[in-house]
C-alpha cells in the first residue's frame, strides 16, 4: 500500500475525534469536548490519496506491471499525434506504450501505483492532462495535477455507507495529512461546529 511520510504540522494536526454516526452516506459525524465535526468521507478521502499521491510522484519507482488484458486506447488522429509527440512524460511516469493500427495505443506497462480496475481511466485522464497541457508545461505542475486526479478515482464516493472501524481508520489516516482541512481542490473536508456555537443555535446560551 502507498504510504507517506509528510505528517501534519502541530498547527493543522487534528485533535482527537469519536465518531457517532453517518449522515446520508456522506458525513460521518463525529464529537469530542470542543463540540461536533462533520467530514465529508469523500473529500477526506481524497486528501488522503492526494497527499499518498503527491509523495509516490515526488519519489518514483521502476515498479511497473503489464496489464493481463491488452489496454487499447484509441484516440482521435489529431490526439493520437499529441500523444506521440509527448512520449517523454509517459516515460518519465513510466508508462510504456506501443503503437496499434492507425490512432491507437496499447500499454506495454504502468506502475503499480496504478488503481486496480481504474487503469484505463488513469491513462485516458493522463492523455486528457497531456493533451490540453499549455505551452507553460511543467513537470511539477502535471504531477500535482496527477496527484489531484487520481486521488479523486482512488476515493470513496458520496452515499457509500462505511462502519464505524473504517470511519476511525479514515479520520487516523486524515490525522496524518499535513491539510486535513480540506481536499486537493480547496472544499472543505471537515466543518466545526464550538460548544458556544451549539448552544447559541438552540438558545440556551445568554
Amino acid at each position: 500500500e502507498v504510504s507517506s511520510v509528510e505528517t501534519a504540522s502541530e498547527e493543522n494536526k487534528l485533535p482527537e475525534l469519536y465518531p457517532v454516526g453517518l449522515l446520508h452516506g456522506t458525513y460521518i459525524v463525529c464529537e469530542n469536548e470542543l463540540g461536533i465535526y462533520l467530514i465529508d468521507q469523500h473529500a477526506a478521502k481524497e486528501r488522503i490519496n492526494y497527499e499518498k499521491m503527491s509523495y509516490v510522484l515526488s519519489h518514483p519507482s521502476d515498479n511497473t506491471i503489464s496489464p493481463l488484458v491488452s489496454m487499447i486506447i484509441e484516440l482521435p488522429r489529431n490526439e493520437y499525434l499529441i500523444i506521440k509527440d509527448n512520449m517523454e512524460i509517459l516515460d518519465k511516469l513510466n508508462i510504456s506504450l506501443e503503437e496499434f493500427g492507425q490512432s491507437s495505443f496499447r500499454v506495454v506497462s504502468h506502475p503499480t501505483w496504478f488503481t486496480n480496475g481504474r487503469e484505463e481511466d488513469i491513462v485516458r485522464g493522463i492523455f486528457e492532462m497531456i493533451i490540453n497541457k499549455g505551452k507553460d508545461f511543467s513537470l511539477e505542475k502535471f504531477n500535482d495535477n496527477l496527484a489531484k486526479m487520481v486521488s479523486c478515482k482512488m476515493s470513496i464516493k458520496a452515499n457509500t455507507f462505511i462502519d464505524k472501524a473504517s470511519m476511525e481508520r479514515l479520520i487516523n489516516d486524515l490525522r496524518g495529512c499535513k491539510n486535513p482541512y480540506n481536499c486537493p481542490h480547496g472544499r472543505p473536508a471537515i466543518i466545526h461546529f464550538s460548544i458556544y456555537e451549539l448552544e447559541k443555535m438552540f438558545k440556551r446560551s445568554m
